[in-house]
């Protein structure tokens, strides 16, 4: 090599690139069922992805608690990010309304006027 870089110092070099930890933002997820809050954090690279992901997880609530005489339509899926501004929301009774052969889930965005109403503690 004629730089004067030797191979080691470079591939220390080239290590460190790999080494770095790409840190994703946190989103909460409070699901609110029968009265009850349940509240759960992940990393997700997006808002986008947790907007998706709320739905994932409505559409699992509705399998799961899926009984005879059980109404989970009052129940919601509230997403903040990290700043604790509202994402998205998704209220079961939208899934439950939903066209079973449509591909597109429903997710209803936050108003967009006034963020500061929309912040969680």
């Amino acid at each position: 090599m004629t730089s004067g870089t030797s191979v080691p110092e470079l591939n220390s070099l080239a290590g460190i690139a790999w080494e770095q930890e790409v840190i994703m933002p946190k989103f909460r997820f409070e699901t609110i069922q029968f009265g009850e809050i349940t509240t759960i954090e992940e990393e997700l690279a997006s808002a986008d992805l947790a907007s998706l992901s709320a739905v994932e997880k409505a559409n699992a609530a509705l399998v799961a608690g899926a009984r005879p005489g059980v109404d989970q339509s009052g129940s919601v899926i509230k997403v903040y990010d990290e700043a604790g501004y509202l994402v998205a929301t998704v209220n079961f009774s939208e899934l439950l309304r939903e066209d079973p052969d449509a591909m597109q889930p429903v997710v209803s965005d936050p108003p967009t006027e006034e963020p500061g109403v929309m912040r969680s503690g």
